[in-house]
C-alpha cells in the first residue's frame, strides 16, 4: 500500500502535509468503519430537540464570499419543500433554527406561505391550498402529530414524532444553502429533506504526529 498524505495544523500556522507510512495507514484503514460509527453516534448523542432551547451554539464564521448565507428549513418530515431563512455572519445557527420552528402558526403565517407558493412555485391545488405546505403534508392545517384540538400549533409539530437537530451540511460551501441534518429519536431515523444522511470521515494528524479519523466538514 503506497504512503498516504494527511493534513495537520498547528496553532496559528498553515496546514502542513504529513505522509503516513503504509503500516500506519493499514492500521487506520482497519478502524475506519468503527470510527465512522462512533463519530455518527456522537453526532446523534449531542443532538437537541427542536422544542427546547439548544444548549450549544453553532456559529457561522466569516468566509471569502460576501454572498449572504441562507438555511433551508424543511416544512415537513422528509419533505423536499422548505423555506429559506437568512443567516448573518457570526449568527448562532441553532438559535435561528429553534426560533423559526417554535413560532406559533397564525392565519397570517399560513396566508403568507400560500401566497409565496402561488407566486414562486405555481403549484396550488383545486381547493386553493398549497400542494407544498409540508407543515401538514397535505392533511389540512388543523392536523398535528402531537394531539388533536386545544393544542397550540407550531411548525415543529409537523417534522415527525421526535425531531432533533444533529448538525448541518454545506457550512463551508458558501455557494450552497445550509441544510439541517435531522434525527428522529422515536423513529431512529436520520433525514435531510428526502434523503437519509450519512457522514464522511478523513484522516487528520495532530501536532505530535498522531493520526486519527475525524468527521469531514462539508
Amino acid at each position: 500500500m503506497p504512503p498516504r498524505k494527511a493534513k495537520t495544523k498547528a496553532a496559528n500556522a498553515e496546514p502542513v502535509t504529513v505522509t503516513l507510512s503504509p503500516d500506519k495507514l493499514e492500521v487506520l484503514e482497519a478502524t475506519k468503519s468503527a470510527s465512522k460509527d462512533a463519530l455518527q453516534s456522537f453526532l446523534i448523542f449531542q443532538s437537541w430537540t427542536i422544542d427546547k432551547s439548544p444548549g450549544l451554539k453553532r456559529m457561522i464564521l466569516p468566509s471569502s464570499s460576501t454572498k449572504p448565507r441562507k438555511i433551508a428549513c424543511p416544512r415537513g418530515y422528509r419533505s423536499r419543500e422548505y423555506d429559506l431563512v437568512g443567516v448573518p455572519v457570526g449568527a448562532d445557527l441553532n438559535a435561528i433554527v429553534h426560533k423559526y420552528y417554535n413560532i406559533t402558526l397564525t392565519k397570517a403565517i399560513k396566508e403568507e406561505a400560500l401566497q409565496n407558493d402561488k407566486a414562486h412555485r405555481k403549484r396550488v391545488d383545486k381547493s386553493g391550498s398549497s400542494e407544498m405546505d409540508g407543515w401538514v403534508n397535505g392533511g389540512g392545517w388543523n392536523i398535528t402529530y402531537v394531539a388533536g384540538e386545544g393544542v397550540t400549533q407550531k411548525r415543529h409539530e409537523y417534522l415527525g414524532p421526535a425531531p432533533m437537530v444533529a448538525g448541518y451540511r454545506n457550512l463551508n460551501n458558501p455557494k450552497q444553502d445550509i441544510q439541517i441534518l435531522w434525527y428522529d429519536n422515536f423513529l431512529q431515523d436520520r433525514w435531510c429533506e428526502k434523503e437519509t444522511w450519512d457522514i464522511d470521515v478523513e484522516i487528520s494528524v495532530d501536532a505530535k504526529g498522531e493520526a486519527e479519523w475525524t468527521m469531514l466538514q462539508s
